[in-house]
């Protein structure tokens, strides 16, 4: 009963919903179809004979075009898709549009889905060209309503959205309207305003018109497509969007509005609710000539903290190309152009390197990564990074891989050096001896990646060595007849055992424990004795 009662709610809800306006049926016969033409051909002795869904006019064509192939009509010159006209058993194009409305005390927003079929399945095109089927002329048009959104407002005045959608009843043998059900791989009936339709503007200004939306810049949008419960919803969030419509950012107007209702917001770089966007005039106005997304912005603003100037065919390059990023570090060695430069000289168009046949850097970016790889081991190796025979190597995979290894020794180099400064620190203070078991400090990385290696525990990161060389933790060594036992992490600064692990990061038995204990007594708390008096 409580189910039923709430159905006719609903539909009594639905029965105020507005009549169409008197244009709407004309405007959803052209507008969502705008700039959607077709060329219908028949080919007769090699030779297309040709009919304009655009102009109407039937020509005789030279060239070779095939089904699905695009073009320019001859007499009216508007961009057409070639249709074989035999080869579908019906040419049928459909397009979802909305519709804002004022309903009750709220509003009432719109979808439809509208179908114009050019050639139905029974029509016979064995006369064609010579006898013009009516439907490529006046193609029929059906629609049917598949969604609702009832926007209300409490209180306080904060909007209240109720979805809907277009339901059949086996109870009533009729449609109706109820609450818009989850999708799911069983229910996956299309949900019209899940996406971004055509938007019916000719209403707008009067009904947002006194609305708590009239400056939202909704009614001031340029552009074709707009989903209107998206772009209301995230107006309430982001007043700012109603700048990017007047300006007819739409590119940038769209990626705010998919974030804001389906990543829960804008994050980075923008500041949707300063001005500009929290933007300096000069980047916000260069993304704008550019018509970047965000991802681009981010791109001119780390430029114009790094203080680089680049010409807009570079920005557009980096972006279409690279990993901004990358490209943002590639700076620190190397003029933009250059870049570019040696890039396009090292890959194909097709994305494919030229360097060698079966490299593995497949792509533009892929290989700007590399090369940004590369300079970071020069640096490491303090190789002269001003030399180009440093910056620009004639093969890059072969040097990467080169340096990568000297690189490894280096870091192996460093890290013993700092293990060594520790191991002559603290090996007199820590080491002891009690029957078979013995505790020393790890004197080397090589020591520390063969414990990790006996004992198949995780001492072997590089982590734990680094640490070390800090000062900030020591690695011993719990050894049983002078072969890897235990290995404990040791804390400096609180002169405390942090972990003490065995095979397989096994915890300590009895034996281990007792050896502990004593090495507590005899030397540990003797550290600790003296760090105190020293403080």
């Amino acid at each position: 009963m409580a189910k039923r009662f709430k159905q006719d709610q609903i539909d009594e809800l639905m029965k105020d919903a507005p009549l169409l306006p008197k244009t709407f049926g004309d405007w959803m016969r052209s507008t969502p179809f705008t700039g959607v033409n077709y060329m219908f051909y028949k080919r007769i002795k090699k030779k297309l004979h040709g009919y304009c869904s655009k102009c109407g006019e039937l020509k005789i064509y030279e060239n070779r075009k095939s089904h699905n192939d695009t073009g320019r009509c001859m007499n009216c010159k508007a961009k057409v898709t070639y249709k074989a006209i035999n080869k579908a058993k019906s040419f049928v194009d459909d397009e979802i549009v909305s519709i804002l409305q004022e309903m009750n005390d709220g509003y009432l927003i719109r979808y439809f889905k509208v179908r114009r079929i050019f050639k139905s399945v029974n029509d016979d095109t064995k006369s064609f060209p010579d006898v013009i089927l009516k439907t490529l002329s006046y193609p029929s048009i059906g629609y049917y309503e598949g969604s609702r959104v009832y926007i209300s407002f409490n209180k306080r005045g904060l909007s209240q959205y109720r979805y809907f959608e277009d339901a059949w009843s086996y109870l009533d043998g009729d449609c109706r309207w109820v609450n818009e059900r989850k999708r799911g791989c069983i229910n996956n009936k299309e949900l019209l305003r899940a996406s971004n339709p055509v938007m019916y503007k000719r209403n707008l200004k009067s009904v947002l018109k006194n609305s708590k939306w009239q400056y939202s810049g909704l009614n001031h949008f340029k552009g074709k497509c707009m989903n209107i419960d998206d772009y209301l919803s995230t107006y309430e969030r982001y007043p700012a969007i109603e700048m990017l419509s007047k300006l007819n950012y739409q590119i940038l107007l769209d990626q705010v509005i998919y974030r804001s209702c389906w990543w829960g917001g804008v994050s980075g770089v923008l500041k949707m609710n300063e001005k500009r966007l929290g933007l300096s005039s000069q980047v916000f106005n260069k993304a704008r000539e550019l018509n970047l997304k965000i991802e681009g912005i981010e791109f001119l603003n780390t430029l114009e903290e790094m203080d680089k100037k680049l010409s807009d065919k570079q920005i557009l390059w980096a972006i279409k190309n690279t990993n901004t990023e990358t490209f943002t570090q590639l700076l620190k060695w190397i003029n933009p152009q250059k870049i570019i430069n040696y890039v396009e000289k090292n890959t194909s168009d097709d994305g494919e390197d030229n360097y060698t046949g079966n490299s593995p850097y497949k792509y533009k970016g892929h290989f700007t990564s590399i090369w940004r790889d590369y300079l970071q081991m020069c640096e490491r190796l303090e190789l002269d990074t001003n030399n180009d025979f440093v910056l620009f190597p004639r093969n890059l995979k072969d040097k990467h891989d080169e340096f990568a290894e000297l690189v490894k020794v280096k870091v192996s180099e460093e890290l013993n050096q700092g293990i060594k400064v520790q191991y002559d620190k603290w090996n007199d203070s820590l080491s002891y001896r009690a029957g078979p078991l013995n505790i020393e400090v790890a004197s080397s990385h090589e020591l520390i990646l063969k414990e990790s290696q006996a004992l198949r525990h995780c001492v072997g990161r590089a982590s734990y060595a680094e640490r070390m060389t800090d000062g900030k933790r020591l690695i011993l060594f719990i050894r049983k007849n002078d072969k890897p036992f235990y290995t404990v992490e040791f804390d400096v600064e609180d002169m405390r055992v942090i972990q003490n692990r065995g095979m397989k990061n096994k915890d300590t038995n009895k034996e281990v424990k007792k050896f502990m204990n004593k090495w507590k007594v005899k030397k540990l708390m003797l550290l600790q004795k003296s760090k105190r008096e020293a403080i």
